[in-house]
Order: C-alpha cells, then structure tokens, then sequence
C-alpha cells in the first residue's frame, strides 16, 4: 500500500470515541502520540502547546466532572486510559496559537488511531476548575483535552458530505448548495437527542 492511502486509511478510521475499557496506555504508545503532536507546525515555528498528560484513575475521574456535553458530563473522560490537556501559550510568538495547538491534537489523535487506540476531543469544560486542579499558569489558555483510550464495541460510521458539495473551484459557486443536504437521518437534529441520552444512560 503507498504511504498515501496508509494516511487516508487512517484518516478515514479516526472516530469520536465515548466508551473506553478502562485499561492503560503503554508508555512507548504513549510517547508516540505526543511526539506526533511536538511535530505539528505552528506559527513562526513558535511551537506554543503545553500538554498535561494525566492517567491517574481518581484524576481522570475529577477531570470528567469538569467536561461536559451540553447538559450532561462527558463521563467517558473517566474511562480513558490517559487524558492529555492541550493548552497553548499565546506568549510564544505564534499569532495562530489557538490552530497551532488544535493541530498538534489532530495530529495526536492521528497516531492513536494508527496504534488502535481510540480518541475524543474535548473542547467544553470548566476552564478554571481545570487550571487549579491541574496547576496549569493563569497565563496559558486551555485548547481542549483529549481522551485516549481503548474503545468497548465498534463505533460508526460518520456520514460525510460529498467532495461535490465543500469544494469550489477559483471561485465560490453557491449554485447547487441547497443540493449538499445529503446527511443520513442518523445525522439529523433528532440524532442529537439519541446521543445525549446514550451520555446520559453511559451508552455510548
């Protein structure tokens, strides 16, 4: 297989991954994720991500506390065999900072995938709780937190728009917009209700 469709296979299994088996991440599959994301390119090549990694259970466990979606705790962050925190400092030099940091996590989530460990990107919590529980300087600015971890059953497939309906050629054509519309119905507003209530019941 060329290393080209190597990448796009895994870009293509990457998933939001909400229900983890608990077990911990090896330290050397560990030490390769957070070396995909120190190779992330940043601005200026200022490099301003700080990530905290954190796989103490009872921790893990307070940091779920301090996640949520919409209304309900993102519980499986308890699950995870390791969370890592990205914060970015906007002192280093970077105007992009806030990109810089979120592409190091992609990256990140990319060598999970890779490795056969799942992921989920975090990006609601409580900022404050997360920076004094943490010790993480008033200073830096918390991008999100990622959970990784081993994923319990087969998440599914995400339904995608067509290359069709994203991308314009020279110019931006809106002509056949309203025909981009083509998400299954489990995509829909009323999929939405069914995902609180499987975070709500832990089935995820």
């Amino acid at each position: 297989m060329k290393e080209s469709d190597i990448i796009l296979d895994i870009i293509k299994k990457r998933r939001s991954i909400r229900k983890f088996d608990g077990a911990g991440i090896p330290q050397v599959a560990m030490e390769q994720i957070l070396e995909a994301g120190r190779w992330a390119p940043s601005g200026a090549n200022a490099q301003p991500w700080r990530l905290i990694v954190v796989t103490n259970r009872e921790k893990l466990a307070a940091i779920a506390e301090c996640c949520y979606y919409k209304v309900f705790k993102s519980r499986h962050v308890g699950e995870a065999g390791a969370a890592v925190v990205i914060c970015a400092d906007p002192d280093a030099g970077s105007q992009t900072y806030v990109l810089d940091a979120a592409i190091a996590g992609t990256n990140m989530t990319l060598m999970a995938t890779s490795l056969g460990i799942g992921s989920c990107w975090i990006g609601a919590f409580e900022d404050q709780n997360l920076k004094a529980m943490l010790h993480i300087p008033e200073r830096l600015k918390i991008i999100a937190l990622i959970a990784f971890g081993y994923e319990v059953g087969k998440a599914s497939v995400p339904p995608r728009l067509p290359l069709s309906g994203i991308v314009h050629y020279e110019t931006y054509d809106a002509v056949d917009e309203p025909g981009i519309i083509t998400k299954k119905k489990s995509s829909g507003p009323f999929s939405v209700y069914g995902k609180l209530l499987r975070v709500l019941f832990n089935k995820r």
